[in-house]
C-alpha cells in the first residue's frame, strides 16, 4: 500500500518536480540526463516534489554515471550523437532505498513545448533490475517512437556473445525454412523471450552494421521503411531475397574466431555429401546426391564419385576455417577420406578412414554439448 501511495504522489508531482528540485538534482554534462533524489515518504509542499533529507550529491551520481556510460555506449555503438538538448530527455528519480518496491517505472511524457521526456522512478535504487533500468535509459536515447522490440534488439546487439547466439538461432531458422518472410519479419516483430528474442537482436544487429539507427530516430515508425533501408529494395520479394543473401554470407563466415557452436558443427556436417559437379546428371542411378557411405559402395569404376570426392576434399577444410582446431582436424580427416576415395582405396582401407572423421566429429560433438550443459 505503501509503495502504491509513493506511485500515486510521485505521479502527481513529477512535473514540477524537474525544476522544484533542481539544486539537488545531478546533470550529465550535455543536459540529456538528469537524476534527482526523490523520497514520497517525506511530505512534499505544495507545488514541489519532496527531496531526501540531508542527501548529498554522492548519492546520485552513481546513478548518473550508470545512465551516462549506457547512453555513450549506444551512441557509439551505432554511430548516434548524442542529442544537443535545452531540456532534459531522460530524468531519473530515485528514491533512498527504505522500501521493498524494486520495480524500475517508465513513463514517456509530453511537454507543453512539444519536446519528449523518459522519466524513471526508482523506489529502491541498490536494488533495482539493471536490464530494466537499460531498457528505460535506451528508450530515453533511442526515442519513444521506437517499438519496444528495437529497443530489446539494440541492447542484445551490444553484447557479442548474445549477439553470436542470435546469429546461430537465427541461421537455424533460416538453414531450416522456418524464419518469417523477411518484409513481414520488420512490421510484425514483437518483443521475444526465451530463443525468440534472438529475432530482435539480429535485426538490430543488422540495423547496426548498417548504420541506420540514426535514419529511424526522430521518425513515425514505419516496418515497411526498415526493410527498404536494410536491404535497399523496395519490393517484398526482392527484400526477403536480400536476406537469404545476407544470411548465406553469414553462414559462411567465421561467427567467432577459434569456436565453434551447434550450428557451425551442424552446417559443417550438412556438407559432408557427395553431389554431381555436372547440372543435371547422376552421380548413382537415379540419385544426384550420396552419402560417404554410398560413396564406398559404388564401385570404383565410376568415375563421376570419385571426380566428386576429388572437388569435395579441396571444399570440407574451408568449412572448418577458424572455427577451432578440433573441427578443422575432424575436415582433414574427412578430407584424407576424400582423397582415398578419388584415388581408388580398397574399401576396407576407406571404411577405416571414414569411420576415423566420423569419431573426431562425434568427439567435437560431444565436446559442444558438454559446454552447452556448463553454459546452463
Amino acid at each position: 500500500m505503501a509503495a502504491t501511495s509513493a506511485i500515486v504522489t510521485w505521479a502527481g508531482v513529477s512535473a514540477q518536480a524537474e525544476i522544484a528540485v533542481v539544486p539537488k538534482a545531478a546533470t550529465s554534462y550535455d543536459g540529456f540526463i538528469r537524476v534527482v533524489a526523490y523520497d514520497p515518504a517525506e511530505p512534499g509542499r505544495q507545488g514541489a516534489a519532496p527531496a531526501v533529507p540531508d542527501d548529498e550529491v554522492g548519492f546520485r551520481l552513481p546513478i548518473l554515471a550508470f545512465a551516462g556510460n549506457t547512453v555513450d555506449a549506444l551512441s557509439q555503438a551505432f554511430d548516434v550523437k548524442r542529442p544537443k538538448v535545452r531540456e532534459p530527455g531522460l530524468i531519473i528519480y530515485a528514491q533512498d532505498g527504505r522500501t521493498n518496491d524494486t520495480r524500475v517505472l517508465v513513463r514517456a511524457e509530453t511537454r507543453a513545448n512539444g519536446s519528449r521526456v523518459v522519466k524513471i522512478f526508482l523506489p529502491s535504487p541498490g536494488y533495482s533490475d539493471l536490464d530494466d533500468l537499460r531498457t528505460g535509459i535506451a528508450r530515453a536515447f533511442i526515442g519513444t517512437e521506437m517499438p519496444d522490440w528495437v529497443i530489446q534488439g539494440v541492447l542484445r546487439s551490444q553484447n557479442d556473445e548474445l549477439r553470436r547466439a542470435d546469429q546461430r538461432f537465427v541461421l537455424s531458422l533460416w538453414s531450416s525454412a522456418r524464419l518469417p518472410f523477411f518484409p513481414a519479419l520488420c512490421t510484425d516483430l514483437r518483443v521475444g523471450k526465451g530463443k525468440a528474442a534472438a529475432l530482435p537482436g539480429y535485426v538490430a544487429g543488422w540495423i547496426r552494421e548498417k548504420k541506420l539507427l540514426g535514419r529511424l530516430m526522430g521518425h513515425a515508425w514505419d516496418g515497411r521503411r526498415l526493410a527498404e533501408l536494410l536491404t535497399g529494395e523496395t519490393e517484398p520479394t526482392r527484400q526477403d531475397r536480400a536476406s537469404d543473401e545476407r544470411l548465406a554470407r553469414l553462414a559462411r563466415s567465421v561467427l567467432e574466431p577459434g569456436e565453434c557452436g551447434l550450428w557451425e558443427l551442424d552446417f559443417f556436417s550438412s556438407r559432408l555429401m557427395l553431389g554431381t559437379p555436372v547440372f543435371d546428371t547422376k552421380i548413382l542411378p537415379g540419385r544426384a546426391f550420396c552419402t560417404f557411405r554410398e560413396a564406398i559402395d559404388a564401385d570404383g569404376s565410376n568415375l563421376m564419385v570419385r571426380a566428386a570426392a576429388f572437388m569435395k576434399a579441396r571444399e570440407v577444410p574451408l568449412y572448418a576455417l577458424g572455427r577451432g582446431d578440433d573441427l578443422q582436424a575432424a575436415a582433414d580427416a574427412y578430407a584424407r577420406f576424400l582423397l582415398g576415395v578419388a584415388g581408388g582405396e580398397p574399401r576396407e582401407t576407406l571404411d577405416g578412414m571414414l569411420s576415423a572423421a566420423d569419431a573426431k566429429l562425434e568427439a567435437v560433438y560431444e565436446k559442444r554439448g558438454k559446454d552447452n550443459h556448463r553454459e546452463r
